[in-house]
């Protein structure tokens, strides 16, 4: 609290110092300013006299009041000052001394790793198992979980951790690139191995109903293969992967092929089902990668009609599409329709104009088989009507079937089935023979059995073409002239290089016919058995 100003003047104030007087009264003679200061200091108040008159005393005692007051003001702050310096000393004294706290040391506890507030980014300090390492804000901390939990909540640690998130650690990078790569190329792997199974199913004219089991058992078969467990190729994706991957990196590379190389074309139109009259185009080549002739599929289109025009005209846009040139083709092979080696609007004449070297080959088998066909039609028509009989009566009825291997026990016949006549190819009839002459006792038998049992007329007519002497005559024939042809058939059908036989066999068959109804001393005196019927 303040003093009042006459308590402030009978007080003994300190010393003031010389400086604060110079400045309160600057044009004082150093002598005064002395009196003065012996007054403040508490000199004896008899010695005033000493110093003047009554009035010199009067005017002294209103200077050293002024000074008082003025000592007073100053003073206040260093008073005020030195009071709290003593409160201060006072409580320091009366003060008593505090216990130090005693702080245990935590060490560093491995399941803070699985706490989920902790552990994406705590870890312990290798170097002092009391702290624990912050991966956020790269910095040792000492103390316990509590500490732990209080730091995840400081301002700068958030930030760092949301900067951390935003942010792709190398380490993590180059293993998701690791793990990146090793999947892209398992899926390589398997897309590979389902382009093999397609091509497969496809080279082999299988049915894509396959695909639909065949996934299922190479996983069952290679349990520990994961390529195989990742197959997933039905009948519907075999089908896509054959026609728009396999299919166009295949005519991609033959038109490469043939835009280089000679080549031939053989043609040949059928007819499906649903009436839609197909042509099938095959280019023939000397491939040198393979090291021998090669027959693939140019493309199968669809005609309108079978026309030498049209077909002519479907040939001529399938090389331009591919871009092939006319010039590299050096031959064409067809069937002996007339529509085909017509001589003035057949397709062998259109093709002779655009190119007059062109060598234009007809279908040797087929040759062969029209040469025995209409050799056929010489024998009697009711021995064709016979083969055709046999089959049916016995082989569209179970109990028939059954029946039949009884006798075929008792005449100790070889328990063989009966084969049916194709009517598309003629020669077929040569395996049907030789297996009717071959069970020819066990027939005669049980036809004459059946027919004895129930008098059926199908089996009278049968049993009478049996007893008739020149059936089997004509059968005989028919099993040593239709081998001879089938042979040189087959030999014109094989896919191997086999131009150097092909005189050889021709030559052979054609003297076994003419040996048959010519002389011997005919045909030995020809060395060329060819230029005899010249």
């Amino acid at each position: 609290m303040k003093q009042s100003k006459l308590q402030q003047f009978f007080k003994k104030p300190g010393p003031p110092d010389e400086t604060d007087k110079r400045q309160e009264n600057p044009n004082k003679p150093t002598e005064e300013l002395h009196e003065v200061t012996e007054v403040q200091t508490g000199i004896n108040p008899d010695s005033r006299a000493n110093l003047g008159s009554d009035k010199n005393s009067k005017n002294c005692d209103q200077d050293m009041i002024s000074l008082g007051e003025e000592s007073g003001s100053s003073t206040e702050s260093e008073e005020s000052d030195s009071d709290d310096e003593c409160v201060d000393e006072r409580m320091n004294v009366k003060a008593k001394p505090k216990k130090k706290k005693t702080h245990y040391k935590h060490k560093f506890n491995s399941d803070w790793l699985s706490d989920k507030d902790l552990q994406k980014w705590i870890q312990k300090d290798e170097k002092d198992s009391t702290r624990f390492m912050c991966l956020v804000c790269n910095k040792s901390y000492i103390g316990g979980k509590t500490h732990a939990l209080r730091h995840s909540k400081y301002k700068f640690h958030v930030k760092n951790f949301e900067a951390k998130q935003h942010t792709t650690d190398l380490a993590n990078l180059c293993s998701s690139n690791v793990e990146f790569k090793k999947s892209v190329m398992l899926q390589k792997s398997v897309e590979n191995a389902e382009l093999k199974l397609s091509g497969f199913i496809a080279e082999h004219n299988l049915p894509f109903r396959v695909m639909e089991h065949l996934p299922g058992l190479l996983k069952n078969v290679f349990p520990d293969s994961v390529i195989a467990g990742k197959i997933t190729c039905g009948r519907d994706k075999t089908r896509n992967i054959i026609v728009k991957k396999l299919a166009p990196d295949a005519d991609q590379a033959l038109s490469e092929k043939l835009q280089k190389c000679k080549f031939s074309i053989l043609l040949d139109e059928s007819t499906d089902k649903s009436v839609v009259k197909s042509m099938a185009v095959v280019a023939r080549f000397w491939c040198p990668q393979l090291k021998r002739v090669c027959d693939r599929l140019l493309g199968l289109v669809e005609v309108p009609s079978a026309t030498a025009q049209i077909m002519k005209g479907e040939v001529d846009k399938l090389l331009s599409v591919r871009n092939i040139p006319k010039e590299n083709c050096i031959g064409f092979g067809w069937d002996n329709a007339s529509v085909n080696m017509g001589e003035v609007t057949g397709l062998k004449a259109l093709v002779k104009t655009d190119n007059p070297y062109v060598i234009v080959v007809g279908c040797v088998c087929l040759s062969l088989a029209l040469c025995a066909s209409n050799a056929s039609e010489e024998i009697p028509l009711e021995f064709d009507e016979f083969v055709r009989d046999v089959y049916n009566y016995i082989q569209h009825s179970p109990k028939r079937i059954a029946a039949y291997a009884e006798f075929q026990g008792i005449t100790d016949t070889k328990n063989h089935r009966l084969l049916k006549v194709c009517d598309v190819r003629w020669l077929s009839l040569e395996s049907v023979v030789m297996r009717i002459l071959e069970q020819w006792r066990a027939l005669k038998v049980y036809f004459y059995e059946e027919f004895k049992a129930i008098k059926s007329a199908s089996a009278e007519k049968v049993l009478k073409m049996m007893e008739n002497v020149y059936t089997k005559l004509y059968l005989q024939f028919l099993g040593f002239i239709l081998p001879q042809v089938n042979k040189l058939n087959i030999l014109f059908q094989a896919e191997g290089a086999g131009l150097h036989c092909l005189c050889n066999e021709v030559s052979t068959v054609f003297g076994t016919i003419l040996r048959n109804f010519l002389r011997p001393e005919v045909i030995g005196r020809e060395k060329n058995i060819m230029m005899i019927l010249v």
